[in-house]
């Protein structure tokens, strides 16, 4: 049951975007999302992705454009709801460009430097997919309507959430789901804990966000979409991540935060904070009850970070920023401004151990890839992107403004996980690592005072 079930749903999904793409060409975009979380939904399993051939991390770049295309052949064969008009650019998509020139100008620095280019234009393909895409995304985007954006992203958080709950089964419940083995395999209070990254959901982060959002948009499907947030929040807890845990109450308390402030009203803030506290100290009792041994393994996760002197893992903060600090001292001093550009182990030593770092602190890739101007440029990308959301967010209303607070929860997220993990720079994950960059740009180029088909107004 369970091989047929490893068979047959990496296909379902393909064939309900396909099928949903039909009527709106948006929905074909959900294939690339469905590449990204890859092990988690045994897309592995679905060989017609997997071109044949060592193209590696360039494979979702191919991909995205050949969903481009289908979806501008489509467009143009299928009527839509009437769309707003976009400006052309906004400043999101300046910092986007300034950053695909440093990977040019890296390129040609690299070709002039280096008699080898082993690898080196397979790696320059993995670097521009990430702002290639993010104009794909963009494109897509613009050709469809906010209610239709909503929708479409309603269907990754319910795909996210199946994903969720293979991975409690297998994780939590310890029923054989996925065939790949846990990296920590370990026994505490007589109980088994697992722990792995392969097979976990890829979008807890934003199914959290969404999840508190749609409970909002669609009001009728209200204990559904309650439903779906408990079963994400469930399997960051069976996760074991004190980043994902983290991250996941920062989202919901700024959610109600936000909320507040639009609707200016403190009481409204302190309402739902003690509704959270009393629904956390319900959800804490019962996993007590019936799984006391994982909280108590996770607690004493947390009490080894406060407790500095008995503290043994070796990947903690202080020890990403340290191994930060011993790449970036080994980038040549005439480099360290647009960075090493698309080079690889057979032109500079040490570039695996970057990728090594990289995959704890996306920001180590970034200094070593395009230097300190394109870590200037993506810092200047993420704090515009927060005021210009959460600006968006306030002075709009319907699904513009949902659109607005999901994409702002999305960012503040993503600035905290950066710091754990590869985020934008995820190995199988770079050709729409941008993502939700790419709809706030479009939410941005709404022209003012124009009214969109949900009925939206931007003043």
């Amino acid at each position: 049951m369970i091989e047929i079930l490893r068979q047959v749903l990496p296909y379902a999904l393909v064939l309900y975007f396909v099928v949903k793409g039909i009527k709106e060409p948006l929905y074909f975009l959900g294939i690339a999302f469905l590449m990204i979380m890859s092990n988690s939904i045994f897309f592995q399993n679905a060989k017609i992705f997997f071109i044949p051939g060592s193209f590696g991390l360039a494979l979702g770049f191919i991909w995205i454009i050949l969903i481009w295309i289908l979806f501008s052949i489509a467009h143009l064969y299928i009527k839509t709801k009437k769309t707003p008009k976009i400006r052309q650019l906004t400043v999101l998509d300046y910092f986007i460009l300034g950053l695909l020139l440093i990977t040019f100008v890296g390129l040609g620095t690299v070709i002039i430097n280096y008699p080898s280019l082993t690898y080196v234009f397979k790696e320059f393909v993995t670097m521009i997919s990430l702002f290639v895409g993010y104009f794909i995304i963009k494109d897509m985007c613009s050709n469809s309507n906010p209610e239709t954006l909503l929708k479409f992203l309603f269907s990754i958080l319910v795909i996210n959430s199946i994903a969720s709950v293979l991975f409690i089964l297998h994780q939590g419940l310890h029923i054989k789901i996925y065939q790949e083995s846990e990296y920590s395999i370990s026994f505490f209070q007589g109980e088994l804990i697992t722990r792995t990254f392969w097979f976990m959901p890829q979008f807890l982060a934003f199914s959290i966000a969404s999840g508190m959002i749609f409970r909002d948009v669609y009001k009728e499907k209200k204990f559904f979409v309650l439903i779906l947030l408990l079963v994400n929040f469930f399997a960051v807890f069976i996760s074991y991540t004190r980043s994902a845990l983290i991250n996941s109450v920062i989202i919901i308390l700024l959610y109600f935060v936000f909320i507040g402030i639009k609707k200016k009203s403190l009481i409204l803030v302190i309402k739902n904070y003690l509704v959270f506290i009393v629904v956390g100290i319900i959800c804490l009792m019962i996993l007590l009850r019936f799984m006391p041994a994982k909280v108590k393994y996770f607690s004493e996760r947390f009490e080894e970070v406060s407790n500095t002197t008995q503290f043994r893992e070796s990947n903690n903060l202080k020890e990403r920023f340290l191994n930060t600090k011993i790449i970036i001292s080994r980038i040549e001093l005439n480099k360290k401004i647009i960075g090493e550009g698309p080079v690889t182990n057979m032109q500079l030593a040490g570039v695996t151990e970057m990728k090594g770092a990289n995959a704890d602190m996306v920001w180590v890739g970034v200094i070593f890839r395009w230097g300190y101007l394109g870590l200037v440029l993506f810092i200047l990308l993420y704090v515009t992107s927060v005021i210009k959301a959460f600006k968006l967010f306030i002075r709009s209303d319907g699904f513009i403004s949902y659109l607005a607070l999901l994409i702002l929860l999305m960012i503040i997220s993503q600035i905290i996980e950066s710091f754990v993990s590869w985020t934008f720079m995820s190995e199988h994950g770079f050709a729409i690592g941008l993502w939700y960059f790419a709809i706030l740009s479009v939410l941005l180029g709404y022209k003012k005072n124009e009214v969109s088909p949900g009925g939206d107004k931007i003043y």
